[in-house]
């Protein structure tokens, strides 16, 4: 009989899972004028309650500009209180609570996210399909602040690990992916340029996190387009996010979740 260790324990960073089950980041839609609804709590109460090790709450955007959909969370101090009291349910059923955070970029309208969408290269996106603006380099500035500030109101809101959201061409994917980034300063051309947004996103992540929170990030393994990320660049993103300190990778497609072993996984 081969004996499995899924129900033991696990540590991620400086957090530990009474089993090594995971609820992943899917897109519930639950949310109300993109704050916790009765239903979002009830879904992760009872996903806490079924035995799992950890459940993520998913696809919270850092600012309004962030916004994909009206059933999405969009993290600001008024949702705090009730964001805390699905937390608290969560962890009085045994399980650890995550969040997923991230920035949509262009895959979004003006109606949804309050004004044009912000893209790397300002380019007509055909797959939401709107027109877009280029990013500044403030606005580059803003969006990290953005990252940095949702940390700090997730671990108020009492969440022990934050997943970032940097696949599935949403905005950090956009920086990456040589298909949707034709910029020309230092966030665009070499792959070392467009891990530069990434790679300060993750740092001020890191930083907000301290030494208590659990950081994960979701990252392509391929970005599905001719002329964008293949597996090798892929590996190279994934091996400087394990640089940066980040205590597991979700890569997709591949449907794996790494563990660092500075972990303990």
């Amino acid at each position: 009989m081969i004996e499995s260790n899924i129900f033991t324990p696990c540590q991620i960073g400086p957090i530990t899972l009474r089993n090594r089950t995971i609820r992943s980041a899917a897109f519930e839609n639950m949310a109300v004028k993109n704050a916790p609804s009765e239903a979002l709590f009830n879904y992760h109460t009872a996903v806490a309650r079924g035995g799992i090790g950890m459940t993520t709450v998913a696809y919270a955007s850092v600012s309004r500009s962030g916004l994909s959909f009206e059933g999405q969370l969009w993290l600001r101090e008024e949702i705090v209180p009730e964001l805390k009291k699905l937390t608290d349910a969560i962890h009085a059923e045994g399980a650890k609570a995550s969040i997923q955070i991230g920035h949509c970029g262009n895959m979004t309208h003006r109606a949804t996210c309050g004004e044009k969408p912000l893209s790397p290269s300002g380019r007509f996106n055909l797959y939401s399909p709107t027109f877009t603006r280029k990013m500044t380099i403030k606005d580059i500035d803003q969006i990290v602040d953005d990252f940095g500030k949702a940390v700090d109101l997730c671990r108020r809101a009492g969440f022990d690990c934050i997943e970032v959201h940097a696949g599935h061409g949403y905005l950090i994917s956009q920086f990456l992916s040589p298909y949707t980034n034709h910029r020309r300063d230092e966030y665009g051309g070499s792959l070392e340029n467009r891990m530069r947004f990434m790679r300060r996103v993750i740092t001020r992540v890191m930083e907000e996190a301290k030494d208590d929170m659990a950081i994960v990030v979701k990252t392509n393994m391929f970005d599905g387009f001719r002329s964008g990320m293949k597996e090798d660049e892929c590996i190279k993103v994934a091996q400087e996010l394990e640089k940066l300190g980040v205590h597991a990778l979700v890569l997709k497609p591949l449907l794996t979740i790494w563990i660092s072993r500075s972990s303990g996984g």
